[in-house]
């Protein structure tokens, strides 16, 4: 078996490889946005971020698994540094087979991706979108550890099912929003989308305390055929909005989202916010939508509770984590504490 590296989405899409690689996605049960060509294009045009796919190839040449990542890094010079980190969403993307051949494949990929991991990143995390338990023994012999990490899952099957599973308080907040004078859009033009970022920015800023990538990330997507941008607006001005990735009108995730909450009696921009990517999943035959994470099960989570009232299933698919520079890694952890506590 041979494992094949492509960092550049144009010498990908030109390689031999390409075809079969579209074949096999096309198949494999947990295909998703975060392990695609079209991801791979997007997040090649945003700062910070460098994507890369590993495949693995069987002896007569066919794909027999894959895994997307990002080398990704906050600002310049020695934050940069500091914060070299590669995220994997989604993924590894492996055949539906089962047995020694599957973690094989794995395990190869694993090594390989390690191997383009030192010197360019600091630790390795994994952001499972699918129970990959299964592949517990191949993590834990590359040297990852798994640690749970929530999240929700909303079915879009029909619009009365979908309010009969979410909290009255919910389709109260939703209705009265809606009474107030609020309306739910898509942007008409960039400065849409950066009024969006600005209130973005200020949450991070303010609550979150975590770096935001640049305006690009999401002025990028709201140009991708790939994603869904909506827009919470009050008296025409954006008031709070949600954006994320859809694949293949099956699933849409929120990536960000955001809502200037308590400003103006009886309007919640947050719930319309989350409200409207569920809403258009009904309307569009989706299955499902994904909030893309609510933390971790022991720790108090505000936005956890704010999730689960849309009425979504709990998954706890959690995250494979490996650090590798200790002595960068704790000078990053505590570069991050200094950030939160300076903004």
């Amino acid at each position: 078996m041979q494992i094949q590296l492509y960092t550049q989405p144009e010498s990908f899409e030109n390689s031999p490889h390409f075809a079969g690689f579209q074949e096999y996605l096309e198949h494999a049960p947990n295909a998703n946005y975060f392990q695609s060509i079209e991801f791979f294009r997007f997040i090649a045009t945003v700062k910070g971020y460098r994507p890369f796919v590993l495949l693995a190839l069987s002896d007569d040449g066919r794909v027999a698994g894959s895994l997307m990542g990002v080398i990704q890094s906050d600002g310049g010079g020695l934050k940069a540094w500091f914060s070299r980190r590669l995220i994997v969403w989604g993924g590894p993307v492996l055949a539906a087979e089962s047995g020694e051949d599957r973690q094989e494949v794995a395990r190869k990929l694993l090594k390989a991706l390690k191997k383009h991991a030192k010197g360019n990143a600091i630790f390795i995390e994994f952001r499972n979108f699918f129970d990959c338990s299964d592949l517990n023994a191949s993590f834990e012999a590359s040297g990852f550890q798994f640690r749970p990490h929530l999240n929700y899952l909303v079915k879009t099957d029909d619009d009365a099912a979908v309010k009969g599973r979410m909290s009255s308080n919910r389709r109260r907040q939703i209705k009265t929003s809606l009474a107030a004078g609020a309306i739910v859009t898509e942007p008409e033009s960039e400065e849409d989308v950066v009024a969006l970022y600005e209130i973005l920015k200020k949450l991070y800023k303010e609550k979150v305390k975590k770096p935001l990538p640049g305006p690009d990330l999401f002025v990028n997507m709201w140009k991708s055929e790939h994603a869904k941008v909506f827009l919470v607006k009050y008296e025409g001005q954006v008031v709070g909005g949600s954006i994320g990735p859809v694949f293949r009108n099956k699933v849409l995730y929120q990536w960000y989202i955001c809502g200037e909450n308590g400003t103006i009696s009886g309007l919640h921009p947050s719930v319309l916010a989350s409200w409207a990517p569920i809403e258009y999943g009904v309307k569009n035959g989706y299955d499902h939508f994904d909030f893309m994470g609510a933390g971790k099960p022991e720790e108090d989570y505000g936005v956890r509770e704010f999730k689960a009232r849309f009425g979504g299933e709990q998954v706890c698919y959690g995250r494979y984590e490996m650090v590798l520079n200790r002595s960068l890694y704790k000078v990053g952890k505590l570069g991050l504490k200094v950030y939160q506590t300076i903004r």
